[in-house]
């Protein structure tokens, strides 16, 4: 029942599907483990926040096992200012928000890890630094970065759709 929610968690910060289907059997192993504990407080916490919760420590894990996410960063390259988070608009579209997901997909692992526990997740830098084992103006840098590679990504995408031949009156 809970597959596909834990697939899309995976789905977001993986980039092979065995990388993502071995994070899924995994949590399953720590839920059904963990399942007392759950059952003792499931009044205070709904079923689908707990497991993603479970989820997302253990990709956060597993980025900080593996030594070779982590990037050397040079700081000069963020702006002092930091940027608001992007909002949802209802009226983007289902095929705007499917080219947006392939964008998300595309950035760099360490990139997207951070832009999408900031982002989608909703954590703030300190706590990403702390889950990642990386300052938070390095959480800050990789989020920056992301934005500008979304943005760009985005923009040529969309001006590629925007000049096709069908839609260039003659």
């Amino acid at each position: 029942m809970c597959f596909s929610f834990l697939m899309s968690i995976c789905k977001r910060y993986f980039v092979n599907r065995e990388d993502m289907m071995s994070a899924v059997n995994v949590v399953y192993v720590k839920i059904i483990k963990n399942l007392p504990a759950y059952i003792k407080k499931r009044d205070n916490i709904p079923f689908e926040l707990w497991i993603r919760r479970i989820a997302i420590n253990h990709i956060v894990d597993e980025f900080r096992k593996n030594k070779a996410y982590k990037e050397h960063l040079d700081f000069r390259e963020l702006h002092d200012a930091e940027h608001l988070h992007p909002t949802a608009d209802p009226g983007v579209s289902k095929e705007k928000l499917e080219e947006i997901n392939e964008a998300i997909e595309k950035l760099p692992q360490m990139n997207k890890t951070v832009f999408n526990l900031y982002v989608v997740d909703g954590y703030k830098h300190e706590e990403i630094a702390q889950m990642l084992h990386i300052s938070s103006g390095t959480s800050k840098v990789h989020l920056h970065r992301a934005r500008l590679k979304l943005k760009e990504m985005l923009k040529n995408e969309w001006k590629k759709k925007v000049l096709t031949p069908e839609r260039v009156a003659v």
